[in-house]
């Protein structure tokens, strides 16, 4: 009865370990792939900063941000190569001209797409932070 006791134990510390691992592991792709990214996404309480990694000026760059209820966005026509932008939260709106109020609604997350001088699609997408 002890030695089952023992290895079921034991069985339970080995799966905690390896489902720790593989978490970690996620955590490391999900990093370098944002990192990666043809397009740059970073949030915080006051703006939404997007930078073009792609080396091409990116064209009808359109950013959302989703929330629970609807998304809101944002419209950029041309953005360069190497170039950074900070657009206010309170800049994107919903399909009926709503405005983003944080005090209202928790965003999920942010998405990016937009088209180079070739149309090649770029897409990114971040957690809400």
């Amino acid at each position: 009865m002890r030695s089952i006791f023992l290895c079921a134990i034991g069985a339970a510390a080995l799966m905690v370990v390896a489902v720790s691992q593989a978490a970690c592991s996620d955590d490391k792709e999900t990093v370098q792939a944002a990192a990666d990214a043809p397009i740059g996404i970073e949030t915080s309480q006051m703006f939404v900063t997007v930078e073009n990694r792609a080396g091409a000026p990116l064209l009808d760059l359109a950013i959302t941000v989703q929330t629970p209820s609807a998304p809101y966005t944002y419209l950029i026509s041309r953005l360069e190569a190497g170039q950074k932008r900070d657009v206010p939260v309170s800049s994107f709106s919903s399909r009926d001209g709503t405005s983003l109020n944080l005090r209202l609604i928790k965003p999920r997350s942010v998405r990016a797409s937009a088209k180079d001088l070739t149309n090649k699609p770029y897409d990114a997408q971040a957690p809400w932070k």
